[in-house]
């Protein structure tokens, strides 16, 4: 059995986005990374599921729905990392520790070259 095993062929993933295969595993978005994310939280849901069927009625099981239904959206948007490389949550990481940094990859400019900004009031608009 250990012969079949090592002759085995690593898998392809088709279908999972090109860019996601192709980062090197040592990145934080790997898709190794990625997929030990997705075995924890499944392997957590799967325990507050039983948890919960478990428990009476009252706030303890409505702070189990809600950490039961948080973890599959995040496992739901994890699958959509897969499929089109974009993360779209506001947390990465196993249990969602780490808080999405955004940086500017092209920006816009005014009629001098001046590098716009946003203003959450515009003065020069009349209300």
């Amino acid at each position: 059995m250990a012969a079949v095993r090592a002759a085995k062929k690593p898998p392809k993933y088709k279908n999972v986005c090109e860019y996601v295969k192709s980062l090197p595993d040592e990145h934080k978005a790997s898709l190794k990374n990625v997929k030990e994310w997705q075995g924890h939280n499944k392997e957590i849901v799967k325990e507050l599921k039983q948890k919960w069927r478990r428990t009476e009625k009252g706030k303890e099981k409505d702070i189990l729905h809600r950490e039961i239904v948080s973890r599959e959206g995040y496992l739901r948007r994890i699958n959509t990392y897969f499929d089109t490389g974009v993360w779209l949550d506001l947390f990465w990481g196993k249990d969602q520790e780490n808080k999405v940094a955004y940086r500017t990859t092209a920006y816009a400019y005014d009629e001098n070259g001046l590098r716009k900004y946003y203003h959450p009031i515009d003065t020069e608009r009349e209300m």
